[in-house]
């Protein structure tokens, strides 16, 4: 994720981390922890809790996030582990790129839905999140960025469905040298939004032309 960890992150261990996401020692599944974090983060997330201590709470999950995640894909750590761990540096990820030369440079980077909710694109945060504030612009309106964050906020009108805002939380995946981009949409409207899983293909297909395009 752009921007620096929290110094908490220092300190926070894997049965810490599953714990702050309201999971048990013992879990395992990268899957439950990658809910638990999305149910949690859209509700303690600033844009959406006044609370005084909301960013805080929310750079806690965060960090809760990466830590679980990361130790639980890469199998170094089994989850009742007490050592304490660190994210993963998520800023050597590189793209893979053709060598620049005579011949325009072909970008080939793959871009998958993992889930419902979530694209995952081979690339680092960075890169991702810029590529996607590209894609917000064409399919609706940019209405909040926060580079340091990696949250984007789009206001988009589907064909036949309500106006919509979607809000894209991104996080870098060191051990797999990817970026997960989670998804969420709230009808502004009194229909309700179309289904999440339609409308996270609809972006993964927009993001990979604007990848595609350079």
């Amino acid at each position: 994720m752009a921007g620096s960890v929290p110094p908490m992150a220092e300190q926070l261990n894997l049965r810490d981390a599953l714990a702050a996401l309201g999971l048990d020692a013992a879990t395992t599944d990268v899957t439950v922890v990658r809910s638990a974090y999305l149910a949690a983060i859209r509700t303690a997330h600033p844009d959406r809790n006044a609370a005084a201590g909301a960013t805080a709470a929310s750079a806690r999950l965060t960090v809760a996030y990466r830590v679980a995640t990361d130790a639980l894909v890469a199998g170094v750590r089994t989850p009742d582990s007490d050592e304490t761990l660190r994210p993963a540096d998520r800023t050597n990820s590189a793209v893979p790129l053709t060598p620049r030369g005579p011949e325009p440079v072909v970008i080939t980077v793959d871009v998958r839905v993992i889930a419902d909710d979530t694209i995952e694109v081979a690339a680092p945060p960075d890169l991702t999140f810029a590529w996607l504030v590209q894609t917000g612009h064409v399919v609706g309106d940019v209405t909040f960025l926060d580079r340091s964050a990696a949250l984007l906020q789009i206001l988009v009108a589907f064909v036949d469905e309500p106006v919509c805002q979607m809000i894209f939380d991104l996080q870098g995946r060191a051990a797999r040298g990817t970026t997960e981009v989670f998804c969420t949409i709230d009808s502004i409207e009194d229909r309700p939004a179309p289904p999440i899983d339609a409308v996270t293909r609809f972006i993964a297909e927009h993001l990979a032309e604007t990848i595609s395009a350079g």
